[in-house]
């Protein structure tokens, strides 16, 4: 199910690259180059994997996917940059800054951000739908939800903040990760016609989920495995194996993929979230 969707949501991306001309070489390639290498894609089939409970997927829908994959892949190309996480390696390929300069990369970047939402815009959809969308995702992805994340974490990986690491690592994923991930199971509701509640927290839940497993998998995986630089502990970063121990995060990711999935037990067609649910969990990278 996942390598179906993700097979789409690649072409669609490739597409849309493709069919740029914006007559700066250099800039589109630094766009399109974190846009098109690779990823799980998991924010975009949350999406459409929760529309698809009510009805058939539309080419709008799609759009608004492909608008989630431009944001994510702007956050990414952020993260790594020297000011952050430093990185050299992302999904086993040099890092965006690495490949055009930290100028293009960040400029990559925020052109991704912002095309987000001219996609989303563009989608033939009920007006009222558009609005609630842009609304969701520029919460949830800016400064009530990934980048509030993002700030709490350079400032506590230099002890700027004077609070407890058990409070801060989970603020600090809940919004630097786990936010973006209930965005898109709402917006997925808002397409769907679905209440919202249920799909919010089934994405918090995950969401929390998905970050634990990716602390543990800094710790117990191989770079080449992970496609990544492993680089918590040269970052001092709060990761949930440094406050809770190996054994603990297990279990506090295992316990959340159990309410995410008693959130959405009850819905009708829920066993593709179900079983995203349990990759999340059973992933190596």
């Amino acid at each position: 199910m996942i390598d179906n969707y993700k097979q789409i949501i690649d072409s669609k991306l490739y597409i849309f690259c493709k069919q740029q001309n914006l007559h700066v070489d250099q800039f589109q390639e630094a766009l399109c180059y974190s846009l098109l290498n690779g990823g799980k894609r998991l924010r975009a089939i949350l999406m459409l994997s929760i529309v698809e409970l009510k009805r058939p997927l539309s080419e709008e829908d799609y759009k608004v996917a492909l608008a989630l994959e431009m944001m994510h892949a702007y956050s990414l190309i952020h993260d790594d940059l020297p000011a952050m996480d430093n990185a050299l390696l992302r999904r086993n390929l040099p890092t965006n800054h690495i490949v055009f300069g930290e100028d293009l990369a960040i400029l990559a970047g925020d052109g991704l951000n912002t095309n987000t939402f001219n996609v989303i815009s563009s989608a033939r959809l009920p007006s009222d739908k558009v609005v609630e969308i842009i609304k969701i995702l520029s919460a949830k992805a800016g400064i009530y939800g990934m980048v509030l994340g993002q700030a709490a974490d350079i400032l506590s990986s230099i002890n700027k903040l004077k609070k407890s690491d058990k409070w801060l690592v989970n603020f600090i994923h809940k919004n630097k990760t786990a936010r973006f991930l209930q965005a898109c199971c709402e917006i997925g509701a808002v397409l769907g016609d679905f209440e919202r509640d249920i799909f919010s927290k089934f994405g918090l839940y995950l969401g929390m989920s998905y970050q634990i497993i990716d602390d543990y998998l800094d710790v117990v995986s191989d770079k080449k495995t992970l496609g990544k630089d492993k680089k918590d502990i040269d970052n001092n970063t709060l990761t949930y194996p440094r406050v809770y121990g190996m054994e603990k995060s297990l279990e506090l990711a295992n316990k959340l993929k159990s309410l995410a999935i008693g959130t959405i037990k009850k819905v009708n067609g829920s066993e593709k979230l179900v079983e995203l649910a349990e990759y999340i969990v059973k992933r190596v990278n």
